[in-house]
């Protein structure tokens, strides 16, 4: 019985301790992950340290770890890009190139899909991931079909490929979280071949909630650059 007794104890004293994480134990508010992760196959080559696929979704894995959000919208996704999301998150809807991953000690529900984003609700709130891209007609479009989403407490994030202008113009019943908080627009496009700026294109937008925080992640994680697109976290107050 004594040898059974200890045979238990380092049992348990040999299995993984998993600690709550701060955003999961804070209820009155969500932490959002947007990041295009540019799609693997346009960096197949390993001999490459910088952009290789591999090496730039295990720096991804490290900053999602790091910023421990409680919602990723990720855009540009091909498997096996998903196996590098963290355990602790279940997949969204229907999405494979702009998936939505969620806490799972989260509730979700509402799935709704489209090209150009998808949506769900976690916590009584509308989550719209957008990659959608420069033509004006397309991002009327998105605009459009983004309108058709709101519930009265939404966030909508992602790749726009357009500039915070084009999309107030095209009738966004939403405010920018940028705006909101007085942050002046940094330029989200980290190009990996060309020094030329494309400006402000990825964007967290709100309706009906109070944005506390926003951050662009420009830190490598071990390479010189995740993707061709900067990460964007945004912290919202949900009570």
């Amino acid at each position: 019985m004594r040898r059974i007794r200890q045979f238990l104890l380092l049992a348990m004293a040999t299995l993984p301790f998993h600690s709550v994480s701060a955003s999961a134990q804070t209820a009155d508010s969500l932490t959002i992950l947007s990041f295009n992760v540019r799609e693997w196959t346009r960096d197949t080559d390993e001999s490459r340290q910088d952009t290789y696929w591999k090496r730039r979704m295990e720096a991804m894995e490290r900053m999602i770890r790091d910023v421990d959000p409680d919602i990723i919208c990720l855009q540009e996704v091909l498997p096996p890009v998903g196996r590098y999301v963290p355990e602790g998150y279940k997949s969204s809807g229907l999405s494979v190139s702009h998936p939505i991953y969620i806490r799972k000690s989260l509730k979700s529900s509402g799935h709704r899909f489209s090209i150009f984003w998808e949506a769900c609700t976690v916590s009584g709130i509308r989550i719209i991931n957008v990659h959608s891209r420069w033509e004006a007609k397309i991002v009327a479009r998105t605009v459009e079909q983004v309108n058709a989403q709101l519930t009265g407490k939404d966030v909508a994030c992602g790749d726009w490929n357009t500039f915070l202008k084009n999309l107030t113009g095209a009738g966004l019943k939403m405010e920018s979280a940028r705006s909101i908080l007085g942050i002046e627009e940094e330029d989200t496009f980290a190009n990996f071949t060309k020094p030329e700026s494309h400006g402000a294109i990825d964007h967290f937008f709100v309706n009906g909630l109070t944005p506390l925080s926003y951050r662009m992640i420009t830190d490598g994680y071990g390479v010189a650059k995740i993707s061709d697109h900067y990460p964007i976290v945004l912290k919202i107050k949900i009570k």
